[in-house]
């Protein structure tokens, strides 16, 4: 059995795999070793230009749908190069491309197997903007790595978050891997960086990965703007967001250097149930933005830092 071959019996039984293909076949799309995130399918909802795992005539692909015929229950199958492999049954359709190099596919999470219909509301989508009282949190674009990096600059920041200033190129990197969210159709990644409305700069940043209910959030501030109660600001409006769907007001911000754009308030539908974090034993600040979001140390330590959990007013939480 070829390894196209064990790949397509382990998705058709229901398992998501992630390889690298070999070949150019798929350039820009996938190139040469490229990881890519391959999910069951839901053939019925395959369409055209999903990347899919099928069987035409006896071989495995992981090439495009380039059409679809309903009347005969078949699609057609061929690479980005304008070669056609033929068609086949549906019932030969056994995956659907999800990710490629971290960066999600648009919509294939919808066509999982067993997925729900987008029209079901499958998820609650994470909240855009949100306005507190003196700073924004605003979507992560990779139009804001410049200005970050000059934010996190402090070699003394990374004593608790990890790693080391980046420059501009690696953030737009990060970014992008950032703003493109997760690759596994049940995780979602929200990243915010803070405006500062009365200064109009950029002051740290807040994130959110969501999963099963629970939201696990962190937060940062430059030093310049620490001290100042941001910190705790923009992570309690972020705990209600998620957990609330409270709306955020009117509020003007930038993108970088872009012009002012105005957001209307807008409803969300709350993501999460609960929320945790992870604070060193030592970040004595950190821990404070927590318990001022209503979160409680538990007696669980992962990788050397406690974990938070949202609890009611005066409950230890227990882990």
């Amino acid at each position: 059995m070829s390894t196209m071959d064990a790949l397509a019996t382990r998705v058709a039984d229901g398992e998501t795999v992630e390889f690298r293909p070999s070949g150019s076949s798929m350039v820009p799309l996938v190139h040469d070793r490229q990881p890519v995130v391959v999910a069951p399918a839901d053939p019925a909802r395959i369409e055209v230009g999903d990347i899919v795992l099928a069987r035409v005539r006896g071989a495995v692909y992981l090439h495009l749908v380039s059409a679809v015929d309903p009347s005969l229950g078949r699609v057609r199958i061929g690479d980005n190069r304008g070669r056609v492999n033929g068609w086949t049954g549906r019932d030969r359709v056994y995956g659907i491309c999800v990710a490629v190099a971290g960066v999600r596919r648009p919509g294939a999470a919808d066509r999982i197997r067993g997925a729900l219909p987008p029209a079901a509301g499958a998820r609650a989508p994470l909240p855009g903007v949100i306005a507190a009282a003196r700073v924004d949190l605003v979507p992560l674009g990779v139009g804001h790595a410049a200005e970050m990096a000059g934010v996190l600059a402090d070699p003394a920041l990374h004593r608790f978050i990890g790693g080391e200033p980046a420059g501009p190129d690696a953030l737009r990197a990060r970014y992008a891997r950032q703003s493109a969210g997760s690759p596994d159709p049940a995780v979602l990644w929200g990243n915010w960086v803070l405006l500062l409305r009365g200064e109009g700069r950029l002051v740290g940043a807040v994130q959110a990965t969501v999963e099963a209910g629970t939201a696990e959030v962190a937060w940062v501030i430059g030093t310049p703007w620490q001290g100042r109660g941001l910190a705790t600001e923009a992570a309690r409006a972020l705990v209600a967001a998620l957990t609330t769907g409270r709306p955020a007001g009117a509020t003007t911000v930038r993108a970088a250097a872009h012009a002012p754009v105005t957001h209307a308030p807008v409803a969300h539908a709350p993501v999460a149930h609960t929320v945790v974090a992870h604070v060193h034993p030592d970040h004595h600040a950190s821990a404070a933005v927590a318990s001022a979001c209503g979160l409680a140390p538990t007696s669980v330590v992962q990788d050397g830092e406690v974990r938070w959990r949202l609890a009611p007013p005066g409950q230890r939480a227990s882990g």
